[in-house]
């Protein structure tokens, strides 16, 4: 079974998702910023490279409130986050600012 913690938001993160992740996430998802997010192997650092997804940060509804991947600010639902596989969390415009990037990041070759 998940085991999820409330941040102060009101947004549960699962407790092995670090405080820089969900600090990024929630920015995002208060300022409707689109984003690329690639999903790995948060040890390594390595990206699985091929699970990647882009879109807005929004939430679940309901008393356990999980971050969720929507299309666009004006979207409604979504696949929920993978917050604790996360390695890279990009900008999906130009210049394509990096918002978080594992310090030993690497995608497959």
């Amino acid at each position: 079974m998940n085991k999820y913690t409330m941040y102060s938001s009101g947004t549960y993160y699962r407790v092995e998702t670090s405080k820089k992740i969900i600090e990024v996430l929630e920015y995002l998802r208060i300022n409707k910023i689109r984003v690329h997010i690639e999903y790995g192997n948060v040890l390594t650092g390595q990206s699985w490279g091929d699970k990647y997804e882009n879109g807005c940060i929004g939430r679940s509804c309901g008393p356990v409130k999980v971050p969720l991947l929507i299309h666009n600010s004006l979207s409604r639902g979504g696949g929920a986050i993978l917050d604790h596989c996360i390695v890279l969390i990009r900008d999906t415009a130009k210049p394509h600012n990096i918002r978080y990037q594992h310090p030993t990041y690497s995608t497959k070759k």
